[in-house]
């Protein structure tokens, strides 16, 4: 999980600026800077304090009332800024993938990609997985790829699935690419694997690697 006390708000709000919000989110920049400057003087000086004055309807209806902010206004940023954290994908969710090793894992009370991390972060804990689950080292290493690309904001598991069905298989490797060639191999695995349908352009994918893959931490040894 990246660490949401090292993004200061002004980060995050230049990230609101620029970056490509949904439709929904869009009133979040409407006198986003005076805002931000109202909250910030209450002492709120980075995400993860600020989901903390969010957290709850009391603390956010709390922190409506003392800066004057509408409540509508601070629960898109609510969810705007949660969004920083990945949400886990659950192993039953992804499209095609076995049900002997969901079996083998839930064995192990592994039922999603955050349960899986600590047994597959590094070569040493991905061998001890595999003496005590049965399950191949390929496997294994399909399986941490999983969990390394599920760490990137908005990627649920039918994207997760597409991304470790082509060769840019790592954050690392997505970091690094060249946007048209994603686009292609995402086409090309779109259409053998049917596992994700949704469409993808190219402003999207560039979008997306610059600003939102690039800055998901490289975490997992391979």
């Amino acid at each position: 999980m990246p660490d949401l006390s090292k993004i200061g708000l002004d980060d995050f709000q230049n990230e609101l600026k620029t970056g490509r919000l949904l439709p929904s989110r869009m009133p979040l920049l409407t006198d986003i800077e005076s805002n931000f400057s109202i909250i910030q003087k209450k002492g709120i000086n980075n995400a993860d304090r600020l989901r903390e004055e969010l957290k709850s309807s009391e603390r956010l209806g709390k922190l409506a009332e003392e800066t004057g902010i509408s409540e509508d206004y601070l629960k898109l940023l609510k969810r705007e800024v949660n969004n920083l954290l990945p949400t886990p994908i659950k192993f039953v969710d992804v499209p095609n993938i076995s049900d002997e090793i969901i079996k083998q894992l839930n064995e192990l009370d592994i039922v999603d990609t955050e349960n899986l991390f600590p047994y597959v972060k590094d070569p040493e804990n991905r061998q001890k997985l595999k003496n005590l689950s049965g399950i191949s080292m390929a496997d294994i290493l399909w399986l941490t790829k999983l969990v390394d690309v599920s760490r990137i904001k908005w990627v649920g598991p039918k994207l997760a699935r597409l991304i470790v069905d082509t060769e840019y298989d790592t954050v690392e490797k997505l970091s690094h690419a060249d946007p048209e060639m994603v686009l292609h191999a995402f086409d090309e695995a779109k259409s053998k694997h049917k596992a994700y349908q949704g469409a993808l352009g190219i402003d999207d994918i560039k979008s997306w690697i610059q600003q939102v893959v690039s800055k998901t931490p490289i975490i997992i040894n391979y």
